[in-house]
């Protein structure tokens, strides 16, 4: 089985290209970044620091927080949705499962590809946000990007916490996308968790490092720790979700 992964994913790449998947993934990433350059050069006093703050923390702070607020979710249930869905819309999981692949290698293959363009979207997402902060600061000195040069540190730890905790919705949307045809669907379901989330998030509800659609959020918010308790069960949603969505499919008649 594992030497036919490698395979197993390059024809998974091959089918995702000029698709909506590879679109999203690579447009998407100006979204926060435009908004953020909008809103600077709308309000310039909000963008106005002083000498001893650095400029380029808030600015990719800002940013970020729009990217997981906003969109991050969205983002990755469209993506396993739209990935998965590639098979329902061209009615080709029976023959799929006919190559000399095992179901193991697909659904690794599939899976790998997904988190690959999580990745790549952020590592996009940083460039431009970096790419917008020297656009700003060669518009207006006076938001103080000069004084101080951006924390690569800090962006990598953002890249690292918000990916895993992406991973337990990625989990749950994966194996859903297998059952259900209909993309709509799962985006409601997303569009209902992220709303509550914040509902649960304002009111400090106790169990919520149990519900995964708020974890990027919390991953922001406590962006001073690595690995904390609902990173850790971002994790095992993500690897018990992953063997139970593989156990399901090997059983169904996928035709």
């Amino acid at each position: 089985m594992l030497l036919t992964i490698p395979a197993s994913f390059r024809i998974e790449v091959l089918k995702i290209r000029h698709t909506a998947a590879v679109w999203l993934t690579l447009v998407g990433a100006l979204f926060a970044p435009t908004i953020l350059v909008i809103g600077y050069l709308s309000k310039p006093e909000v963008g106005y620091v002083g000498a001893n703050v650095n400029a380029w923390d808030l600015f990719i702070g800002r940013t970020w927080q729009t990217e997981i607020a906003v969109f991050i979710p969205f983002y990755v249930v469209l993506i396993n949705s739209l990935i998965v869905n590639i098979e329902h819309r061209s009615n080709t999981w029976k023959y799929v499962f006919t190559q000399p692949f095992s179901k193991a290698s697909v659904w690794i293959g599939k899976l790998l590809l997904i988190q690959s363009l999580i990745v790549l979207h952020f590592l996009i997402f940083n460039s431009l946000t970096l790419v917008a902060g020297g656009i700003l600061a060669l518009i207006d000195p006076k938001y103080g990007f000069a004084n101080h040069g951006p924390s690569l540190g800090i962006v990598l730890k953002f890249i690292a916490k918000t990916f895993i905790a992406t991973l337990g919705v990625s989990g749950i949307h994966y194996w859903l996308a297998t059952r259900i045809k209909n993309i709509i669907v799962p985006i409601g379901i997303a569009l209902m968790g992220i709303v509550l989330s914040s509902l649960l998030i304002q009111q400090q509800w106790k169990y919520i490092d149990w519900f995964p659609y708020a974890y990027p959020l919390l991953s922001f918010r406590k962006s001073e720790g690595f690995l904390i308790q609902h990173e850790w069960i971002s994790l095992g949603y993500f690897i018990v979700l992953n063997t139970l969505g593989y156990l399901d499919i090997s059983r169904r008649n996928m035709g």
